[in-house]
């Protein structure tokens, strides 16, 4: 409702009331307007400006006005663009009332925390528009001629400066083959048009990642089927190498010589899709030891779980760790802290899940490893590791105690949590530094 009340508030100001400075308040310096007039173009709010006041001192009434067919599209959070149909009414000098009816887009663009409108352009709806026409333009009784092709190519351009993306469509056939693209999305490529053509060979498949290849082209295909339009995210090959986010909303056409095609506009999402996968990574990540958290060994756990794996859960505390803290002081609590996380990667694989859990509480979990042997030694030699490390610190006897817990792939994590730490309880009972393989 944000960016209708932002409308609203535009046409009360600008309709209604006649104030010029309040209507201007919820546009942008770069605001861009076309109007139903054949000389009613606006480039910046300056030229809006001199356009409302001759308006105004023409017409200088209100209107009444509604709003019906309203829809809107967000592009990104920031972006969004309106279409709507808007009745004005207003008395002429007889008494009986004047009506016209308008169509209207209008792009808006938060800024700084408030939403501007950058482009508006009204047009009225004719029977009668001619096969050449692009735009559904009146003319005013005034005007001699229409809008000449330089004109015509000139509007084209404003409208497509407009769209907050690239544009670029395909013909629906193997590889997608090239039917039109625009300059930014040659920018977003990093390709001039005749690169990217010695390039791909005109195959827009070639663009896009290789790992999103099925995923996309599925997705294209089964949307166009159901609704004949689609919208989908994946990453695009830059000439570089590297990849970049977009999202694609595109919808099915047919050419002029009959072959289907799809024409689309590309938004660059990199930066959101980064910023949501560094929020995702920092909520799963323990801040001082770059380890997973419990949430993110919750997480990784389910997954592995999922896939009924044996495997070996080691549960670790470090003993005296509270006496630790009190002689040497909490930063000195940290650096141990650390040192038992660089000692659990070093005895780690790629595949194995290290976290810190609690305060002083890590696991290391062995997907696919339940050697007895094998498993003694992993746990004899982060105790030896650490206790050297320790070693520091000689005013407080610092080791680590572990809890060991084998999994046949049909335990739950809270099960195979709950026996590592009975057999943590032992060793600490039994005199820590040490571990508890079996009861």
């Amino acid at each position: 409702m944000v960016v209708r009340d932002l409308l609203t508030q535009f046409f009360d100001a600008y309709l209604v009331k006649r104030n010029l400075e309040e209507a201007l308040s919820f546009l942008s310096d770069q605001v861009v307007s076309l109007g139903t007039g054949a000389q009613e173009v606006a480039l910046n709010k300056a030229e809006l400006r001199e356009l409302m006041i001759h308006e105004f001192e023409s017409i200088p009434g209100g209107f009444r006005y509604e709003i019906s067919q309203y829809h809107e599209n967000f592009y990104t959070e920031d972006v969004c663009g309106v279409y709507c149909s808007v009745r004005t009414s207003m008395p002429d000098e007889e008494g009986m009332e004047l009506s016209f009816q308008t169509r209207l887009t209008m792009n808006a663009v938060r800024m700084e925390g408030q939403w501007k409108i950058i482009c508006l352009h009204m047009s009225a709806p004719s029977d009668q528009q001619e096969g050449e026409e692009f735009f559904p333009i009146q003319y005013g009784r005034q005007a001699v001629g229409k809008l000449d092709a330089s004109a015509s190519k000139k509007l084209v351009e404003i409208m497509l400066s407009m769209l907050p993306g690239g544009i670029m469509g395909g013909y629906l056939e193997p590889g997608f083959p090239l039917y039109i693209i625009n300059d930014t999305m040659l920018n977003y490529l990093g390709y001039t048009y005749e690169e990217l053509v010695e390039e791909t060979g005109e195959q827009m498949q070639k663009v896009i990642a290789p790992e999103d290849w099925d995923r996309v082209e599925q997705t294209i295909y089964e949307s166009i089927r159901k609704t004949g339009g689609y919208d989908v995210q994946y990453r695009i090959v830059r000439k570089d190498g590297t990849r970049l986010w977009v999202d694609d909303k595109g919808h099915e056409i047919t050419t002029e010589d009959g072959r289907k095609a799809m024409i689309s506009v590309m938004l660059d999402i990199n930066d959101s899709v980064e910023l949501q996968e560094r929020l995702r990574q920092e909520a799963m990540e323990d801040a001082l030891t770059g380890l997973l958290n419990r949430k993110g060994a919750d997480t990784r756990m389910e997954e592995l779980m999922a896939e009924c794996l044996p495997g070996t859960l080691l549960l670790m505390d470090i003993d005296n760790f509270k006496q630790l803290n009190d002689t040497y002081g909490h930063p000195a609590g940290d650096r141990v802290l650390c040192l038992l996380a660089e000692i659990m990667r070093k005895n780690s694989r790629e595949r194995d899940i290290v976290a810190r859990v609690g305060g002083d509480e890590f696991i290391l979990f062995l997907p696919g490893c339940t050697q007895e042997e094998v498993l003694r030694k992993r746990a004899d030699r982060i105790c030896s590791m650490f206790q050297a490390a320790g070693a520091r610190y000689s005013q407080v006897e610092l080791s680590v105690s572990i809890g060991i817990a084998v999994s046949s792939g049909e335990e739950t994590f809270e099960q195979l949590i709950q026996i590592a730490d009975e057999r943590l309880y032992a060793v600490k009972k039994s005199g820590k530094g040490n571990f508890q393989y079996s009861d």
